[in-house]
C-alpha cells in the first residue's frame, strides 16, 4: 500500500513540477536569419546555405536551399524600402523532407487560427521586448499537424 502511494506521489510530482514541452519557444529566426538583420549579414548566411533564384524589385528574394537542411527547400526574404535590413522571412517546407510541426515555430495556445480545416493559418503576435521590435509569426498548411510555410514578419507601429 505504501509502495503504491509512493509511486502515485512521484507520478503527480512529475506531472506538476516538470516543465511542459507541449509548445516550443516562439521562433524569432529562420536558419539564423533574423528580422532587422542587415542585408550583408543575411546574404552571407543565404550564400552558405542556398542559391539565389529570383530577385524581385530589389526588395524580395527567393533562395533555393541546398539539401543540408532537411526541413526547408526555399527561403523568401524581403528587405525594407532602403534595401538595408530584413523585414520578413518565409520558409517553405521541403516536400518529402523532415516535417515541421506548427508548435515548433509558435505557441498554438496563444496563436489565433484563421482559415478552414483544409487551409490552416495560425497567427501569433509577439510584442516588442527591449531592443527587439514587435513581430508576428504565421504558420500555414493543409495538414492538421505539419506546416507548409511559416513566416516571421516585423510589425511596424
Amino acid at each position: 500500500m505504501i509502495k503504491t502511494f509512493l509511486v502515485f506521489g512521484i507520478f503527480w510530482s512529475f506531472i506538476l513540477f516538470c516543465p511542459n514541452k507541449v509548445n516550443a519557444e516562439v521562433k524569432s529566426d529562420v536558419l539564423g536569419l533574423r528580422l532587422g538583420m542587415n542585408k550583408e549579414a543575411a546574404h552571407k548566411i543565404l550564400q552558405r546555405i542556398g542559391k539565389l533564384e529570383k530577385n524581385e524589385s530589389k526588395q524580395q528574394e527567393v533562395w533555393a536551399l541546398s539539401g543540408s537542411d532537411r526541413r526547408f527547400s526555399y527561403i523568401i526574404i524581403a528587405f525594407n524600402k532602403e534595401y538595408t535590413e530584413v523585414r520578413f522571412i518565409t520558409a517553405k517546407a521541403r516536400e518529402n523532407g523532415k516535417r515541421v510541426r506548427y508548435d515548433e515555430v509558435l505557441d498554438i495556445k496563444k496563436a489565433r487560427q484563421a482559415g478552414s480545416s483544409a487551409n490552416l493559418n495560425y497567427i501569433q503576435d509577439v510584442p516588442a521586448s527591449g531592443k527587439k521590435a514587435a513581430y508576428k509569426i504565421v504558420a500555414r498548411g493543409s495538414d492538421p499537424n505539419f506546416l507548409t510555410y511559416f513566416s516571421i514578419e516585423r510589425i511596424y507601429q
